[in-house]
């Protein structure tokens, strides 16, 4: 099938619900065939993903690079606060306060850390996300994303951590 063709079906599924992309096989088996693409070559030390759409591809990227996969949960959901790293807050696409969190120890000093992820819209989760990796010593050294509804200026700030996309969609 044409690549255009499979953008076309992957986004109108999205219309539907975000949850709808896995459940066409050939679709969810290009994105994830090309959200590991830019990333065969450089070093990377695991793969993150961030609760809960991410969860979608992380896993499933991390397992065909063979690579360890750590999630990046929404804030509060780890009981034992002890365990956690706290990102700093930020407002998501619908406007809500939120933050992100890490268990101790899941990355360490001086990693070369794969982000992947589902859409990034206005890139405040993107940047919280590089915020809490690089405050557990690591280092984002790709980031790779189905949708990107970024404006200019913000894909251009997120280059510098080797960002590719798959689907460009205008807001």
């Amino acid at each position: 099938m044409a690549q255009n063709k499979l953008h076309k079906r992957i986004l109108a599924n999205l219309e539907k619900s975000i949850y709808l992309v896995p459940s066409d096989s050939e679709s969810y088996q290009y994105i994830v065939k090309r959200l590991i693409q830019p990333f065969k070559k450089p070093r990377i030390d695991k793969v993150i993903s961030t609760d809960m759409n991410g969860l979608l591809y992380g896993p499933i990227v991390a397992n065909k690079l063979r690579k360890p996969f750590v999630p990046i949960l929404k804030g509060g959901k780890i009981n034992n606060r002890n365990l956690v790293i706290e990102g700093k807050k930020f407002t998501d696409h619908s406007g809500r306060k939120k933050y992100f969190e890490i268990m101790k120890g899941a990355i360490k000093n001086g990693e070369r850390i794969l982000y992947i992820d589902d859409w990034v819209e206005t890139g405040n989760s993107a940047r919280t996300v590089i915020d809490l990796v690089e405050k557990c010593g690591g280092r984002i050294i790709g980031i790779s994303i189905m949708i990107n509804q970024l404006g200019a200026k913000d894909e251009r700030h997120f280059q510098k951590h080797n960002f590719h996309y798959i689907i460009k969609k205008p807001k």
